[in-house]
């Protein structure tokens, strides 16, 4: 109950401290507060007070001691007022004023003349004096010309009592109702706390003394859901107490408990069912009545608890009473139980009843002795291992080994197997022994004492034999049953191994399969499978020999034949057919009844091959185009073929028994044949071209093979021969041997044989101390006739080409086509270099005359280079490729010239062919980018379209001029693979600006001369376009105006197939070829862009300024638009204007841009940014 009315006071104590301190800081809050308020009032009503005095003072306009007493007298009091006056700008207090019932002046006078003094420029302010509870007020006062100031002091401590009155009321409003508070909260505590816990622990202290009863409700807040959860805590206490009684009653052995003085306090169902002594009968004293009277003594010694006064765990045999009126030996144990307390409580007691145990040992003992007797006379070995040693081993397996049952006992298993099995053996032990494997059944070669081998079958199984694996099984001798099986599988051996399979078949239609040989397997049969009793021996014959095979049957067996043989054709188990020779047998029962066929099957395929062969090199012979002679050693002719007769002339009957020479022509000398003779005799074979006499007497050249045939011992015994005739072949190979060297459409000499020429010619200057000049002819404008007038003109071209230059040169010279529009001309015996340039300038003159056709007239013109030995080379290579690299200054130089070789060319050429190499591995690198480049309306600003532009970014990072690349690309080839790449690209780029609303109009590609003219460009860019999924109208392919002029009908269908695919089409460089209106008319073309060559003499160049108005006015004549290029200044674009041109592209709107920066272009130009 004490700690009840402690646990009321701390709560109510707490509450009230709690409450208080609230209240005080309330308080302090409020006082703060109101001070504050007041104190500002106060200043307020300074501020008003002396603004008011100087205001009245400046109204009556004098400051007079009386004037002031009248205006704090009659207009304006106040309580807090103790002091007026009116000091000079010295800080001298000229006249003052006190309210009725004031002090003088709080301040002293030095004080207040030394605020005046600091304060003297400022303007009315107020100034604290907390320590003197006093404001002081001082305002600016002019009268005339005298400045003065009106001071005011006002008292604040009346104000502050005011306040600490007001708000110590307040509090003491706060505290009352605090007080009562307190009072109903300390009758709630009793009436809701600290009875009900009062009743809680009155029930706790009743539940030590053993009685458990239910505990009422106490409410269901804290303290009654506190009160609920120890009922609930007591209901798990004594459901666990039931529960633990029905483990130990569900327990198969019996328990019990006694107590410190050994009286037994409980016992268990299976105590009752073993013992047949009730409860009752068993509690106290009872329980030993159970136990055999001479154990009574022991088991109550181990019950006494030791000198620590606490028990002992204990085990004990003893015997008790059973049910069924015996004692029965069972294993006590005991375990002491200790209180909370540490004191001593007792035993609890449990016994497992060990008889059944006891029993069975004795059955066991009589069992042992029965099985030891069969295993000691077993035929069968009958061992047990530990460890891998013998540990028991029966009479038969002692025999086997040689040595006593003693002596095996201990000795190592291992150490009686041969070497080869003493891994196998070992391996089986040691996964037994690991747990690995049960049991095994495996073979191996042991040794017996002599030393002798013997093969055994052993069977083992892993047991536990004290805690420790061990090994129990049988060994049998089984050297004979392998010894049988070696002899078997020999017989066996040989019939797989002979060709014949062995058969036995039914006498049943159809013949069904009783046996055959395991050896048919060779012909891809399974023999299980055909001997699986429903095969029939029918199906394996071939289909087109079964009915006579069944025919040949039926007869032999008609005619009563023991034997007979066939010939047929037998299906193999991947489908073919092979022949067989059958060698049947028939075999009759006593009463001649058919039993069944057997016999042997013979592959004879190979025979029946050879045969066929025969009939085949038979017919071959008679057939053959080629020429057949056969002759003995001797020789002489013993057989010739049909076309012998068709070849020579000579008839079969004209030849026999004659020697072969007599159609030799007398061409080969003799010590030709005699090496053909020795050949033959030492290889078996000779073969080469020989030339004989026809019967008409003409030569002809043939190709004869002839092989020796020789017996089974090696000796020759005839010769073949076979020729053809081969003057057709000698015809083609000098019609060959033309075309190898000589050009077919000129006659010219070709490379291969200008090179030779050359090499010769080098020797012989070289012997002579000449020179000799290489000339590298490239003609000039050939390539436009060719593609424009067709093949046929241009071959025609050539040849009047060839035939004039001709006449120009030496006997000793030589002129060469290399291909195409190329020719060499090789000038020996020169002297000096001059004599190679006339030349060359005469051959230019040459050319420059013009062709006749028909009634057209033609020209070319010529690049020449020039390469002399020995100065520019040694080889003919190094010439060659000198003149060459001449030939191109030539032509950069405005053709129709020539140029000798210099090294400063050589390098140039080096830098070009590196330049291409460099090429090849960009394209495979990725080095390539697209830059695009903004088209924009001339009249409204607009963005109307891009063109992606190539650049190359080499691995070095310096960037390489298309003016420099591009060119070696179209001469190469490689523009076609960077063109197509180039136009996937520019599409896939279209689609993604398309997707994010950025793309203003088509992107523009540029289709170079060599990518238009290619036959795959149509499905080029078919394939582009579906793969990226751009429109066709977004696309627009420029091509150049040379390109579009090249092959007219072509040109035309090509466009049109383009056109097809919905994109545009523009001509670019416009203005730069030879475009004729016509053409135009007939193209499918949407656009004309005007070269920037043009663009760049507008409004300074009439001629240039002429030829932009002309191609715009073309233009619009066709419903073109036109798009001027390279526009850099606002002279050509307010020109272009002027001129009605449709749009520009150039530095003056922008360059061309790389991807991020095109997408910010365009980006800027969607939201109206300035670009």
């Amino acid at each position: 109950m004490s700690r009840m009315l402690s646990l009321r006071g701390l709560l109510l104590s707490a509450f009230l401290c709690f409450g208080l301190l609230i209240s005080v800081y309330q308080a302090i809050s409020l006082y703060r507060t109101s001070l504050q308020e007041t104190l500002a009032e106060l200043e307020s009503t300074t501020h008003f007070i002396g603004r008011f005095i100087v205001a009245g003072l400046e109204l009556n306009g004098s400051d007079s001691p009386a004037v002031l007493g009248h205006l704090l007298a009659e207009q304006l009091s106040h309580p807090a007022l103790v002091y007026a006056g009116i000091a000079d700008t010295g800080g001298q207090m000229r006249s003052f004023s006190l309210p009725q019932g004031a002090e003088r002046m709080p301040l002293s006078a030095p004080v207040l003349e030394e605020l005046l003094h600091r304060r003297v420029d400022a303007d009315s302010y107020l100034q604290w004096f907390r320590d003197d509870d006093l404001l002081l007020g001082v305002y600016p006062l002019a009268l005339g010309d005298t400045q003065s100031r009106v001071v005011l002091a006002m008292r604040t401590d009346t104000f502050k009592n005011k306040v600490l009155q007001r708000t110590a009321q307040q509090l003491l409003l706060l505290l009352l109702p605090l007080l009562g508070m307190g009072l109903l909260l300390a009758w709630l505590l009793k009436i809701l706390l600290t009875d009900r816990i009062e009743s809680l622990l009155q029930h706790v202290r009743r539940l030590s003394t053993g009685s458990i009863e239910s505990l009422p409700s106490l409410g269901s807040d804290e303290v009654g859901q506190l009160a609920a959860e120890f009922s609930a805590l007591m209901q798990r206490v004594i459901t666990a107490r039931d529960y633990n009684e029905y483990l130990l009653n569900c327990m198969p052995s019996p328990v019990w408990r006694v107590d410190p003085e050994q009286q037994c306090v409980y016992v268990n169902g299976a105590w009752i069912e073993f013992t047949c002594r009730s409860r009752a009968e068993s509690l106290r004293e009872g329980w030993w009545q159970a136990l055999q009277h001479e154990d009574r003594a022991v088991l109550s010694d181990l019950l006494v608890p030791g000198d620590s006064g606490a028990g002992n765990s204990f085990s004990q045999r003893l015997r008790l009473l059973h049910a069924e009126g015996r004692h029965h030996w069972v294993d006590v144990h005991g375990e002491p139980l200790m209180g909370r307390d540490g004191k001593f409580r007792g035993y609890i007691l449990s016994c497992f009843d060990i008889q059944a145990e006891l029993d069975a040992g004795v059955e066991l003992a009589a069992n042992e002795a029965r099985f030891r007797g069969l295993v000691e006379q077993s035929l069968v070995g009958v061992y047990v291992l530990r460890q891998g040693r013998f540990e028991y081993v029966n009479p038969r397996m002692a025999e086997w080994f040689g040595f006593s049952a003693a002596e095996l006992r201990g000795l190592p298993l291992l150490d009686l197997v041969c070497s080869e099995d003493h891994a196998l053996v070992a391996e089986m032990l040691q996964r037994r022994e690991r747990g690995e494997l049960m049991s095994a059944h495996y073979e191996f070669h042991a040794r017996r004492r002599d030393g002798r081998e013997f093969i055994v079958e052993a069977y083992g199984t892993r047991i536990e034999m004290d805690g420790e694996p061990a090994i129990i099984g049988t060994l049998l001798d089984v050297t004979q049953r392998h010894r049988d099986r070696e002899t078997l599988q020999a017989v066996v051996d040989a019939v797989v191994a002979s060709p014949m399979v062995l058969f036995r078949r039914g006498a049943d239609s159809g013949w069904p399969i009783l046996y055959v040989s395991d050896n048919i397997e060779r012909w891809g049969h399974a023999a299980e499978s055909l001997r699986d009793g429903r095969r029939w021996f029918s199906t394996l014959i071939h289909p087109d020999d079964l009915a006579q095979v069944r025919a040949e049957v039926a007869a032999a067996l008609d005619e009563g034949r023991q034997e007979f043989v066939l010939e047929y054709r037998i299906r193999t188990g991947i489908g073919s057919h092979i022949w067989v020779e059958d060698y049947t047998s028939v075999r009759r029962d006593a009463a001649g009844d058919l039993l069944f066929l057997e016999g042997l099957l013979l592959d004879i395929s190979a025979r029946r091959s050879s045969e066929e062969k025969l009939r085949h090199a038979a017919a071959v012979f008679t057939s053959a185009r080629e020429g057949v002679v056969i002759t003995d050693t001797s020789p002489q002719i013993i057989a010739v073929n049909r076309a012998f007769t068709d070849i020579t002339g000579y008839e079969e009957h004209e030849v026999l028994g004659r020697n072969p020479n007599m159609v030799s022509s007398g061409r080969q000398s003799k010590a030709f044949y005699e090496e053909m003779w020795a050949a033959l005799l030492s290889e078996g074979h000779w073969q080469g071209e020989v030339w004989n006499r026809r019967k008409s007497g003409e030569v002809f050249p043939q190709w004869h093979s002839i092989s020796a045939v020789r017996d089974d011992k090696g000796r020759v015994t005839n010769f073949v021969a076979v020729f053809s005739d081969i003057s057709q072949l000698k015809e083609s190979e000098a019609q060959l041997e033309r075309l190898a060297h000589y050009d077919p459409l000129t006659g010219l000499p070709n490379r291969i044989l200008v090179q030779s020429h050359l090499n010769g010619a080098i020797e012989r200057a070289r012997r002579q101390g000449l020179q000799v000049a290489v000339l590298f002819i490239d003609l000039d404008g050939f390539k436009r006739v060719n593609d424009s007038l067709g093949h046929s003109v241009g071959d025609e071209l050539l040849l009047q080409i060839a035939k004039r230059l001709r006449v120009r040169i030496r006997g000793e010279d030589m002129l060469a086509r290399l291909g195409g529009d190329e020719f060499l001309l090789v000038l020996e015996g020169i002297q000096h270099a001059d004599d190679a340039a006339q030349v060359a300038q005469d051959l230019i003159d040459l050319l420059q005359q013009p062709f006749q056709f028909d009634s057209h007239e033609l020209f070319v013109g010529a690049s020449i280079g020039i390469s002399l030995f020995p100065n520019d080379g040694q080889e003919v290579a190094e010439l060659i490729r000198c003149a060459d690299v001449a030939m191109y200054l030539s032509k950069e130089s405005g053709r129709n010239t020539y140029n000798f070789h210099t090294e400063e060319l050589t390098r140039a050429a080096e830098n070009r062919q590196a330049l291409e190499s460099r090429l090849h591995r960009a394209i495979g690198t990725n080095e390539f980018e697209l830059h695009y480049q903004p088209q924009l309306s001339v009249f409204s600003g607009h963005c109307v379209g891009l063109e992606a532009l190539v650049r190359w970014r080499p691995e070095n990072g310096t960037p390489v001029s298309p003016a420099v690349f591009i060119p070696l690309l179209e001469e190469t080839g490689l523009i076609v693979a960077l063109g197509e790449w180039v136009l996937r690209e520019a599409c896939r780029q279209a689609v993604q600006w398309e997707a994010e609303g950025l793309l203003p109009g088509p992107i523009s590609v540029n289709l170079s001369p060599r990518q238009f003219l290619h036959q795959d460009v149509v499905d080029m860019v078919q394939r582009a376009l579906a793969d990226t999924g751009l429109p066709g109208e977004l696309l627009e392919l420029e091509i150049t105006e040379g390109a579009l002029m090249s092959q007219s009908v072509a040109t035309q269908e090509r466009l049109s197939e383009l056109k097809a695919l919905g994109v545009l089409l523009a001509v670019d460089d416009f203005g730069t070829g030879y475009s004729s209106l016509a053409y135009l008319s007939r193209f499918p073309i949407d656009k004309l862009k005007i070269d920037k060559s043009f663009i760049d003499g507008l409004a300074q160049d009439e001629r240039a300024d002429k030829i932009a108005s002309t191609i715009i006015a073309m233009g619009r004549s066709l419903n073109l638009r036109v798009v001027a290029e390279g526009v850099e200044t606002a002279i050509q674009l307010e020109r272009l204007r002027e001129l009605d041109c449709d749009a520009v592209q150039g530095y003056f709107y922008s360059r061309p841009l790389p991807v991020p920066a095109a997408a910010a272009w365009l980006e800027a130009l969607r939201v109206g940014a300035p670009v």
